[in-house]
């Protein structure tokens, strides 16, 4: 996946946790995802891309940064049952604000599917086969995280 690509997930990042959270995230060095199941990651908001491209991405987190995001937010909630339902709502209007950033700074025609949730130690997310990941990991004064991209242009594939 060529840098032009990558690079609008990277600002599109930084940015929303800048300007959401007040939340200073630092880039670490991307890497190819092998086929590794046991991961730190908690929390993976997923969205679909189609159009001139195809593929993947996901923001992973763990459970505990998601709770400092939630409540430097500022949103109250009533209940823990809606303090849960509030959290990943968070989360998938999270990868849907990066992507959404993102592909309208990439030449082409993109969109992006609503964004699925999921969460649990070690859930799976099936990658296509097909295309490399590509992690971004991050660091931050609240506890890492990573962006995660998987798609090609359409031609190539």
């Amino acid at each position: 996946m060529e840098a032009r690509v990558i690079n609008p997930f990277l600002t599109a990042t930084m940015h929303l946790f800048e300007t959401m959270f007040r939340i200073s995230a630092q880039v670490v060095a991307p890497y190819v995802m092998g086929k590794e199941i046991a991961h730190r990651w908690e929390i993976s908001g997923i969205l679909g891309v189609t159009g001139d491209y195809q593929g993947i991405v996901a923001v992973r987190l763990s459970r505990i940064l998601a709770d400092k995001m939630l409540e430097k937010s500022g949103i109250q909630t009533a209940s823990p049952e809606e303090r849960e339902e509030t959290l990943y709502g968070m989360i998938g209007e999270l990868v849907n604000i990066v992507a959404g950033n993102a592909t309208t700074a990439i030449d082409g025609s993109i969109d992006i599917s609503p964004p699925v949730v999921v969460y649990g130690q070690n859930h799976n997310i099936a990658w296509p086969k097909t295309i490399p990941v590509i992690a971004i990991p991050f660091t931050t004064t609240m506890g890492p995280f990573e962006v995660a991209v998987c798609f090609k242009q359409k031609s190539l594939i």
